[in-house]
């Protein structure tokens, strides 16, 4: 259907309708009928299968944290537990192709151009896309950095694998620490490179690639605005 790579925005704002469309789904079966549309979605935006795997084995932890809440001290009913699990999960999946089909610069440009109007109010919304798509710039660096850690500690004869949980709690501040310290030496080089490069300054900048919405990326957004309102009236 859509051959040509979609604008950023269209990437954007059709996950941030999919998920305002699931926050209103009340029972399995309206989940259900928008899941094709999103597996759709997914397979036009060429979804990172391995980064969905790796997010969904992090969120176990939520997930199982969000079970033990809703059922024993809010005491919710199972049902309502396991439709909040449901939609939560087909959300991760949604905002995870999102996250692996957008580059970073991709991002920054999404928030500014979605903050724009406030440009009236003197908000700063270019320093705010660039501090934004930094934070995710900064994620996978930190995710390197502590593999990197991982990979000396068992050089030297620590192996998280072969450690209770007791064990591994003591020595996970020898990783912390590295970690953190690598996270901000990287931050005061990336602040001082921008400074000599002239970044805040108040002159007006270029990017290395304009982006613009066309044709099918109109048709596409209507299309999904329109099944989202439908899907939200008629719940």
């Amino acid at each position: 259907m859509l051959k040509r790579k979609l604008d950023p925005r269209t990437v954007f704002y059709t996950a941030i309708f999919y998920v305002l469309a699931l926050g209103f789904a009340k029972n399995y079966y309206q989940i259900i009928i928008i899941l094709p549309f999103i597996f759709y979605q997914m397979k036009l935006f060429s979804a990172n299968f391995n980064k969905l795997k790796r997010i969904f084995k992090y969120s176990i932890g939520l997930l199982l944290s969000m079970i033990f809440i809703n059922l024993f001290l809010m005491d919710r009913d199972v049902d309502y537990v396991l439709l909040s699990i449901f939609r939560l999960l087909t959300i991760i999946l949604l905002v995870t192709s999102m996250v692996s089909k957008m580059e970073i610069r991709e991002i920054g440009f999404v928030i500014e151009k979605t903050l724009f109007p406030l440009k009236i109010f003197k908000v700063p919304v270019e320093s705010i896309g660039v501090i934004t798509a930094l934070a995710f710039k900064f994620i996978p660096m930190l995710e390197d950095e502590s593999k990197r850690i991982i990979i000396a500690q068992k050089a030297r004869g620590i192996d998280y694998k072969l450690m209770n949980f007791r064990e591994k709690m003591g020595n996970i501040v020898t990783l912390f620490f590295p970690v953190v310290i690598s996270g901000i030496q990287n931050a005061v080089n990336l602040a001082i490179s921008m400074e000599v490069r002239g970044y805040g300054n108040g002159i007006k900048r270029t990017r290395l690639k304009d982006y613009k919405l066309g044709i099918p990326d109109y048709i596409y957004l209507f299309f999904v605005f329109t099944l989202s309102l439908l899907f939200i009236i008629f719940c």
